[in-house]
């Protein structure tokens, strides 16, 4: 096998892809042939001279797979180019994938710039949102605050990824947006609905502990008019690392008006204890479908355990 030097990778790139527009199958020889900081290289050369959709697909997986740092520029560079094409906003969204694997804080300002251009790809927007909240850089709190809170902002999605990006970044002041948003009344509007659900979901990234007013918004959640939110928060407060959920979830199953609420209640207080609240609901004074329910989760549970 032919050994090829550093400065061969361009022009043997170039010579074979004249040849060959199988860029997977293309890559994959290059990489029997040539080192790993030569395919780096390689890759910077591509981002910043071709612009081939096929072609770039497949060197930002490569980028992605990698990490070299030195590409990490060339990937920033890559997400601010303007173009509004679907097949681009496809390419960016992986670009912007594959940054956020790198952790590179150097790439929040590219990455604020995406979330913050109404005029992008809503999944553009989400990627940018999600790649924010796990690079973890407490500088997109304002941006992703904002977005959460402006009311003209159309895209529902980019908002419940704004929300999830919040939750991992852990700030507690997050907390009192989250909580203004438990307490709106707007309950028949599903995409409503779902920003809840997010930021329930998003309680689990904050210490109850530590901190009472994730457990206050969730207890709130509790008493919201959709019976989906009620179930969600059951769950979050189950998933609590504290002593007073056994005690909120209790309170839920006994004076909840939906049934439904109230055997997802019973699910969650079974998971933190044992069989002995499935025996005192199914011989208890409560309704028959939840009883029911009770003496089908002791055949379940006696099954597992046979």
């Amino acid at each position: 096998m032919k050994e090829f030097f550093s400065e061969d990778i361009i022009e043997y790139f170039e010579e074979k892809s004249k040849k060959n527009c199988n860029y997977a199958a293309l890559f994959e020889d290059i990489e029997k042939k040539f080192r790993k900081n030569d395919i780096c290289k390689l890759l910077n050369y591509i981002f910043k001279e071709k612009h081939d959709y096929s072609l770039l697909n497949v060197v930002i997986r490569k980028a992605n797979k990698y990490k070299f740092v030195q590409n990490i520029n060339a990937l920033i560079d890559f997400i601010l180019i303007q173009n509004q094409s679907q097949e681009f906003a496809n390419l960016k969204v992986l670009a912007i994938k594959t940054i956020s694997g790198y952790k590179d804080k150097n790439a929040v300002a590219a990455l604020l710039f995406c979330l913050n251009d109404k005029n992008s790809n809503y999944k553009v927007r989400l990627a940018a949102a999600e790649a924010l909240g796990k690079i973890g850089d407490r500088a997109a709190y304002e941006s992703l605050i904002n977005v959460v809170c402006d009311d003209k902002e159309k895209s529902t999605y980019v908002k419940e990824s704004a929300v999830t990006a919040l939750g991992m970044l852990g700030d507690n002041r997050a907390l009192d947006v989250f909580d203004s948003i438990i307490n709106a009344k707007q309950m028949f509007l599903d995409k409503f609905i779902f920003l809840k659900e997010k930021i329930i979901e998003a309680m689990s990234k904050f210490d109850a502990t530590k901190d009472k007013k994730a457990l206050n918004i969730l207890k709130k959640a509790l008493l919201d008019s959709s019976s989906k939110i009620r179930i969600s928060a059951i769950e979050a407060i189950m998933n609590l690392d504290i002593d007073e959920s056994y005690e909120i979830i209790y309170e839920c199953m006994k004076y909840d008006s939906d049934i439904e609420v109230k055997k997802n209640a019973l699910v969650a207080l079974y998971n933190l204890s044992d069989r002995r609240i499935l025996d005192e609901v199914a011989k208890g004074s409560y309704e028959d479908e939840l009883r029911e329910y009770a003496n089908y989760l002791i055949k379940v549970y006696e099954a597992d355990n046979d």
